[in-house]
């Protein structure tokens, strides 16, 4: 396997990773989400350490554009793969890059 395919499903995971914590944390949270979000992004921000945390508290957050640039750059390093897995992983994170988009607005 090549050595950017690795990089680039190792940028995905990460990604993937980021946006499957947000989806647990929220279902352990759900109360609070329906009633205070603000309250709910303080405890997400203040589980992360400390020189992480400038990543969750500015707007837009620098955390989810940074989201975007890795599903981009992973969506076409696995375009240039004619293998159908790699293609659909193309167009999967493509759609989470979108996703992260209009969660930035």
């Amino acid at each position: 396997m090549k050595i950017r395919v690795i990089i680039a499903l190792l940028l995905y995971v990460i990604g993937l990773l980021k946006i499957i914590d947000w989806f647990m944390f929220w279902e352990k949270n759900k109360e609070l989400a329906l009633q205070d979000y603000l309250q709910l992004k303080l405890k997400f921000i203040s589980r992360f350490p400390d020189f992480l945390k400038p990543l969750f508290t500015k707007n837009p957050e620098p955390a989810t554009v940074i989201s975007i640039i890795l599903f981009l750059i992973t969506g076409f390093i696995f375009l240039k793969e004619k293998n159908k897995f790699f293609i659909a992983l193309s167009i999967t994170s493509f759609a989470f890059a979108f996703w992260n988009l209009f969660s930035l607005m």
